[in-house]
């Protein structure tokens, strides 16, 4: 008995023994491994914190171009993107892209473990790195962040911890929103909101179930699949996110057919209103005057401007379509005299314009024509009766130095020329300074400050707002008994010509030459032509 129990107890110390040492052995070696385990947490967790969240949400967004009347016509400045809120989300838009992109979003806290794990068995399966498992928010990262380097452990690492640096800082519907407004849709789109105006033509609040679908589809392959180089392909990722749908039980083998059947109504190119080239141009100085002059530096703006778009495209359409002597240029401009409000510029017959902006920045000869209702003006101002047809001699009624002191109350800047050629028209101007001196008739001789900048917004925010000013040039006892409608005629070397036409709403002009000064022949259809035209255009 004793040998018996002797040997059970020597038994029962080598199991004891065992369980020590092995314990012994597993956690020495577990401490061995959470060492450096920690120490790499450690590592990127500071390697995270280098970079500032504040970037997540911050997106430059272009500045949009609004005309005078409320319409949308160009952005300038920045990346192509529009920024949503997340209350303009559609809810299907929300499901598709949870079934494709991150089923288990609004459940995990940055990483998909499970999803982590099944793609690295995948990985380790192919021996590269062919599944990510990158979940909504680690790519908001790696795209806020850049992290586009080749696929490897070291920025699979740095995105994770700055994932959980993210999930701490934002909600998930501000997770959510900023992944939609950041992300690249193709055809130059960033965001979610340029994408749908860009392949539909309407917002993204008013996006169809197929139109969701196609965009969350196109995500992965935003190059390949566009619908603008590839509607095919664009189509069948849509397929595929709505078979997803289908399979995860959201969607019904019959709602999704329904749904594939509803037309996609894309925005065919001929279809998309393309932008002024020439409105943008001009609107460019102005603008970076404001800017500056505010300390305005952020994106995302809202331009609200003097331009009527409406009749800039007319305008540009006239110059652009005009039958011309070759190697002649064209300028027209357009101004509403009751405000200043600068209603269309075209600087040259280019439909893209470079360089030089010829109705704002031309000083050429003006001529007698358009001369005299100015000359008359500034008889009355002194107390001359205007004699009609004869703008000399009424100048003759002025002293030279006064009467060129009057002119320039009309914002003329230009050179005045001596004896009575200044009274026939010698005197060099621009288009953009004779529309506002036509405006200063209209206006019973207070000239308007012409305005292209009416007011910046940025979210809801007025910046920036500029009322009608004027200048009192004239009194009223100045003001002409008829104001022509519509003026034309020749400058006296014969190598410019001018038109315009003087209504209430609008004052429009036209200069006709050549860069270098040379004879200039217009023919009388030519010139009737323009008239008609513009008088068209003066209603």
């Amino acid at each position: 008995m004793l040998k018996r129990s002797s040997y059970h107890g020597s038994g029962r110390d080598k199991v004891r023994q065992m369980i020590s040492r092995t314990w012994e052995f597993c956690w020495k070696g577990g401490l061995t491994l959470l060492v450096p385990l920690l120490i790499g947490i450690g590592w990127y967790a500071y390697q995270a914190s280098k970079f500032d969240l504040s970037e997540v949400a911050e997106m430059p967004e272009r500045t949009v171009l609004i005309d005078r009347k409320g319409m949308e016509f160009a952005t300038i400045h920045g990346s192509k993107r529009r920024l949503i809120s997340y209350e303009e989300i559609p809810e299907f838009l929300k499901e598709a892209l949870f079934a494709r992109e991150d089923a288990r979003f609004l459940e995990h806290e940055g990483v998909d473990f499970r999803g982590l794990a099944r793609a690295s068995l995948r990985n380790l399966k192919d021996r590269d790195f062919t599944q990510g498992a990158s979940t909504l928010s680690m790519q908001l990262a790696r795209n806020t962040f850049d992290l586009r380097e080749k696929k490897s452990l070291h920025r699979k690492f740095l995105e994770i911890a700055l994932t959980y640096r993210i999930e701490s800082k934002y909600s998930k519907a501000e997770i959510l929103t900023h992944y939609l407004n950041r992300i690249y849709f193709g055809a130059g789109c960033n965001g979610i909101e340029e994408a749908a105006l860009h392949y539909f033509g309407r917002q993204t609040s008013a996006l169809s179930r197929g139109q969701c679908a196609l965009l969350v589809g196109i995500i992965r392959a935003p190059h390949l699949c566009s619908p603008s180089r590839n509607r095919e392909g664009a189509i069948r990722q849509r397929d595929e996110v709505l078979e997803r749908l289908v399979a995860i039980r959201s969607l019904t083998e019959a709602e999704a057919q329904m749904i594939k059947n509803e037309p996609l109504d894309f925005r065919e190119p001929d279809r998309i209103a393309s932008e002024s080239s020439h409105a943008m141009r001009v609107l460019r100085r102005p603008l970076e005057v404001v800017l500056d002059k505010t300390q305005i530096t952020i994106g995302g703006l809202r331009v609200i401007t003097s331009i009527d778009f409406d009749l800039q495209r007319q305008l540009e359409t006239l110059v652009q379509t005009t039958h011309l002597p070759a190697g002649s240029q064209m300028a027209a401009v357009s101004l509403d005299p009751r405000s200043g409000d600068v209603l269309a510029v075209v600087g040259c017959r280019e439909k893209k314009p470079t360089g030089f902006n010829r109705a704002l920045d031309a000083r050429r000869d003006l001529g007698p024509a358009m001369t005299e209702p100015l000359v008359g003006t500034i008889a009355l101002e002194r107390g001359h009766l205007p004699l009609v047809g004869n703008p000399v001699a009424t100048g003759r009624q002025l002293g030279e130095s006064d009467a060129v002191q009057l002119l320039q109350r009309f914002g003329i800047d230009g050179i005045f020329a001596k004896g009575d050629d200044l009274y026939r028209g010698s005197l060099t101007v621009s288009p953009l300074a004779l529309a506002t001196a036509y405006a200063t008739l209209l206006s019973g001789g207070s000239r308007p400050t012409p305005v292209f900048v009416k007011e910046l917004i940025s979210k809801g925010e007025v910046l920036f707002s500029r009322e009608p000013t004027f200048f009192p040039a004239f009194a009223e006892h100045s003001r002409l008994s008829v104001i022509p409608d519509f003026l034309d005629g020749t400058s006296l070397p014969g190598t410019d010509y001018w038109a315009a036409t003087l209504s209430e709403e609008k004052v429009i002009v036209v200069w006709i030459g050549y860069d270098n000064p040379a004879p200039l022949k217009l023919s009388p259809e030519q010139r009737q032509a323009l008239g008609r035209k513009l008088r068209s255009l003066s209603r």
